[in-house]
């Protein structure tokens, strides 16, 4: 196997393209965007950042797993999405790849970058993909003798992520915030008229001068190119490189924080200017398109264009949705009203129905243990003298003593405490989108699973029904959360983490339903046991798959086994399918590939029109089962303890 230490491309290359020296700054980064299944489509795309004005050609081979059929194809529609002052052009490639019944393996490579050859795989048009689960994927601004501990050039979950995908593919990546950090933009000199501004009032006030908004808009197109681009990180970039994304942002990819922040501070002319810079590069970079044109490139609006959520499948058994938790985000509200009526609109229209599992991701977890004891404390802190607050609550004083965030003043964990769904401010919002989410896996006998991120831990927590512990397949409010994070980032102190194991007990939702963290972490990834069950502070990253003979959803939470070194140590979550009333017996005894041909016939008899291609597919008109949290895989064992999905028949 070829080492994936090595970088296939050694970038910032200075080629020749119509006898002038071109150089690739970033790319190719791939998006995957949902399948047509009323012609057995796949749609997603390629980017190129690059400082030529004509668009480098992007030739792709697809190749048939079994039969070893090869089919030459070429991009649907070549464009620039923008530019950066003038030189940087942001050249997007359409890919619209045909599915067959067989997995395919899709080869490309650009004129811009000869001699270099990329691939990337597809499923078969029954198949549901393989997926890869990760969050925050960069360095807060700590020391660097911190980030040299942690080995930040190796990257080593990024490289067992790669070893892995080379013996079993991922045909879909999901990043769940925080792909990259903009902490260090507080140091930059551009930024020192508003550091050296001592007065709170005089900030809010201050007009910023050209050169400070042009030092935003240098900061945010090149540190994208240093987190995403082969000449720094080179193993992230050759995972962009080789699994299509699915990504969504959080306050680390504007600023630490960013939508926590009291109203008057976030319409200052500073955040202003800095919110549009960090709005423009996300939508460039990650989701290859612009605010103006997001919706044609396959998102969903909200109540402001700098919102945008994700709503596709992943397979016809799998749908996905990826919450925009920022960009319409204010100190009391998480997204609108608007936006959950819109989605749950589409949900109900847009998704097939062979749908069994629904992945709700949202950056930060909605099912994590109470801060209330840190929103108090932090609150106080605000107010008081922290050495004061220190003195009389002991440890947690230790843990935010000090710690002021640099923005505003207050203490560094209060951002954090305002971010989480569980804080006062969402705890209405909360339910209220868990209540519809309720409704809809009732309606549709889909069982809803919770992604997130953020916290820097790993942890697995549920909603459930108290009567219905032992028939969880009949279940329709039984939800896992599946919580994984950090990537690349370090883990919280552990007594933080200590403290909210011990304030990790049940809670009562609504009547009938608890939730509760699960203590799924009983030995460490080295073999040692462990006290605190329920929250693992080891970096991690999520892989999962649908177990197509038993209907579940099989999550492997891949936790480092030594700091700084590659190797993980595998957790399973297996989450039951639901088979709730006359739709969920039908859903689950009618025949998989039979159901998918019959809706594909349908869909293509009543779209008959040139953007069919573009547009989603539109909707036709109790066992015991427990949840397996396993130490060791029993079959099929992959490397870092990944269990294989069984091979198609």
């Amino acid at each position: 196997m070829q080492s994936m230490l090595a970088p296939q491309i050694t970038a910032m290359e200075n080629l020749t393209l119509d006898e002038r020296s071109v150089q690739v700054v970033c790319g190719p980064l791939l998006r995957y965007m949902e399948i047509d299944y009323t012609r057995r489509i796949w749609r997603g795309s390629c980017l190129l950042v690059l400082n030529s004005s004509r668009a480098p050609s992007l030739t792709l081979t697809l190749k048939t797993d079994k039969s070893g059929h090869h089919q030459a194809m070429q991009a649907t529609k070549v464009e620039t999405i923008d530019v950066f002052r003038d030189e940087y052009y942001f050249w997007r490639y359409e890919l619209l790849l045909p599915l067959t019944n067989e997995s395919q393996t899709v080869t490309y490579g650009t004129d811009c970058l000869p001699q270099r050859q990329f691939k990337f795989h597809l499923p078969a048009i029954h198949e549901s993909m393989r997926f890869m689960f990760y969050s925050c994927s960069g360095f807060s601004d700590i020391p660097q003798a911190i980030k040299d501990k942690f080995n930040e050039k190796g990257a080593p979950l990024w490289q067992d992520v790669l070893d892995r995908h080379e013996v079993t593919p991922f045909h879909v990546m999901l990043g769940g915030g925080d792909q990259l950090y903009q902490d260090r933009l507080i140091h930059e000199d551009f930024m020192k008229p508003w550091v050296a501004e001592r007065n709170p009032a005089k900030r809010l006030q201050m007009k910023l001068p050209q050169s400070m908004k042009d030092g935003f808009e240098h900061f945010y197109f090149w540190n994208y190119v240093k987190n995403f681009g082969f000449k720094e990180s080179p193993v992230q970039a050759q995972a962009y490189a080789a699994i299509p994304s699915i990504n969504m942002w959080d306050d680390h990819d504007i600023i630490d924080g960013y939508g926590s922040y009291p109203a008057d501070m976030q319409s200052a002319d500073c955040f202003q200017v800095l919110f549009a810079n960090a709005s423009r590069f996300y939508y460039a970079f990650q989701q290859h398109t612009n605010m103006e044109r997001a919706e044609s490139d396959g998102m969903i609006r909200g109540s402001k264009p700098s919102c945008n959520h994700i709503l596709t499948t992943l397979g016809p058994d799998i749908g996905f949705l990826s919450l925009d938790a920022r960009g319409e985000r204010t100190k009391y509200d998480v997204c609108t009203q608007q936006s959950y009526d819109t989605l749950f609109r589409e949900m109900y229209r847009r998704l097939p129905p062979t749908i069994k599992h629904f992945m709700v991701l949202t950056g930060v977890p909605l099912v994590y243990p109470r801060l209330t004891l840190f929103e108090k404390a932090m609150e106080s802190a605000a107010s008081f003298n922290l050495a004061t607050l220190a003195g009389k609550t002991g440890t947690l004083g230790d843990i935010i003593s000090g710690q002021l965030n640099e923005w505003n003043g207050d203490p560094e964990l209060l951002d954090d405490m305002n971010d989480h769904w569980t804080a006062a401010n969402h705890e209405i919002e909360r339910r209220g989108f868990i209540k519809r989410l309720q409704t809809f896996a009732r309606d549709k006998s889909v069982r809803v699973s919770f992604l997130g991120g953020d916290v820097h831990c790993c942890a697995t927590g549920r909603l459930y029904s108290k009567d219905m512990k032992d028939k969880e397949e009949g279940d329709p409010f039984l939800m896992v959360q599946i919580v994984s994070s950090a990537i690349v980032n370090v883990p919280p102190p552990q007594v933080l983490l200590t403290v909210l194991n011990q304030n990790a007990s049940y809670v009562t939702f609504d009547g009938n339903i608890e939730e509760k963290m699960y203590n799924l972490f009983k030995f460490s990834p080295n073999g040692n046991s462990r006290k605190n069950k329920k929250l693992m502070g080891m970096r991690n990253y999520c892989a999962g798959y649908y177990d197509e003979k038993k209907g579940n959803m099989n999550f492997w939470i891949q936790a480092e086994t030594e700091v700084g070194v590659k190797g993980t140590k595998g957790y399973l979550v297996e989450v039951p399918k639901l088979v709730f009333g006359q739709v969920g017996a039908k859903l689950h005894t009618e025949n998989h590939k039979e159901q998918l041909l019959a809706y594909h016939h349908h869909a293509s008899s009543t779209h008959n029109n040139s953007n069919a291609a573009h547009m989603p597919p539109p909707p036709p008109s109790t066992q015991h089962q427990h949840h397996h949290y396993q130490q060791q895989p029993a079959q099929h064992i992959g490397p870092g303890g990944f269990v294989r999905p069984p091979p198609q028949r």
